[in-house]
């Protein structure tokens, strides 16, 4: 698995992943939730805080990310350094992921290719231009869990075409032709983007616990 920490946090107006929740960092919750699912966990953070969070267990691999999440990525999947069937990428900012999404992505995974969790959308949205109704949407959460030598070729070449895609699927659609199937998703998997996505955290995290 890898885990994406390397953003900025500017929604949130500080380092959302060093925020003591529980008495322990954002990050140290979501590296704990899925480190004991998968053979290798790489944890992708900024240059500025690489020491830190490698000292925050011995177990996992740190690396510094680039200047755009997609380069992160690239970064992550440079350092696992072994050969793996699957590799999920994962946001730091969900601390909270069930064991059993996890482990149903990558059996989706094994089986189809790719896959991702998804949750409806609920509610009206509309085309700006046309102002009809848009139908069929979901939204995407992580992690999104991959065949790895698919994954891989398609990072490659993203790279050589200068691609930046906003999550891990935009890029292996763009760069592959493999199957990819969405899986119900869990709304308690919440990512942390503003403040009031921590009390949030915070009060699950506190409940019992998640498996």
């Amino acid at each position: 698995m890898v885990v994406v920490a390397a953003g900025a946090s500017t929604r949130f107006g500080t380092d959302k992943l060093m925020v003591e929740v529980g008495g322990r960092a954002l990050i140290e919750h979501t590296i704990d939730a899925v480190i004991g699912y998968v053979d290798v966990c790489v944890v992708v953070t900024r240059p500025g805080i690489v020491d830190t969070v490698a000292a925050l267990r011995s177990d996992m691999t740190v690396v510094p990310g680039g200047a755009t999440r997609t380069l992160s990525e690239m970064a992550g999947l440079a350092a696992i350094g072994k050969e793996v069937d699957l590799i999920g990428i994962h946001d730091a900012a969900r601390p909270i992921v069930g064991g059993a999404t996890i482990e149903a992505l990558f059996a989706a995974a094994h089986a189809e290719g790719g896959a991702l969790p998804l949750l409806p959308h609920e509610g009206l949205i509309i085309h700006r231009s046309t102002h009809r109704p848009l139908t069929g949407l979901a939204g995407a959460q992580t992690p999104q869990v991959f065949r790895a030598p698919d994954l891989m070729s398609a990072y490659v070449r993203a790279a050589e075409a200068g691609f930046e895609g906003h999550d891990t699927v935009e890029v292996v659609q763009a760069f592959s032709d493999i199957n990819i199937v969405g899986i119900q998703g869990d709304p308690d998997n919440i990512k942390v983007t503003f403040k009031r996505d921590l009390e949030e955290v915070r009060t699950r995290l506190s409940g019992p616990s998640r498996t």
